[in-house]
């Protein structure tokens, strides 16, 4: 099985098309090729709801399936409220834009400032 980085990342990107939402801050993925497992991680900004939950799970999903057996999937689902510093895998494939973000005190979550 071609575990190459170019392979990874191109699975979890494809597997992301129509489902990145405000909340994913960051997406990543590697591979044990010895445990014959794919690992993804979810980083978000709080504690997602259950729907942003399944939405990444469905993309998890699609990038095992690119995946024969005995391969196994293991995804996190962290909650890194903005400003916390990020933690990736080893392939970083999408991260959220933040440099602009403005967070203020009165708000549960982050959002654009206004113009």
């Amino acid at each position: 099985m071609d575990t190459s980085a170019a392979s990874l990342v191109f699975s979890l990107n494809r597997a992301l098309w129509g489902e990145v939402h405000p909340e994913l801050r960051q997406a990543s993925i590697e591979a044990d090729a010895t445990a014959q497992v794919v690992r993804l991680r979810f980083e978000y900004d709080g504690e997602p709801t259950e729907e942003v939950r399944e939405i990444c799970s469905c993309a998890s999903a699609e990038c095992i399936a690119d995946f024969p057996e005995p391969w196994q999937l293991e995804e996190e689902h962290i909650s890194r409220p903005f400003p916390q510093k990020l933690s990736s895998l080893r392939y970083l494939v999408y991260q959220r834009a933040e440099r602009h973000l403005v967070k203020h005190p009165s708000q549960e979550s982050s959002t654009w400032p206004a113009d």
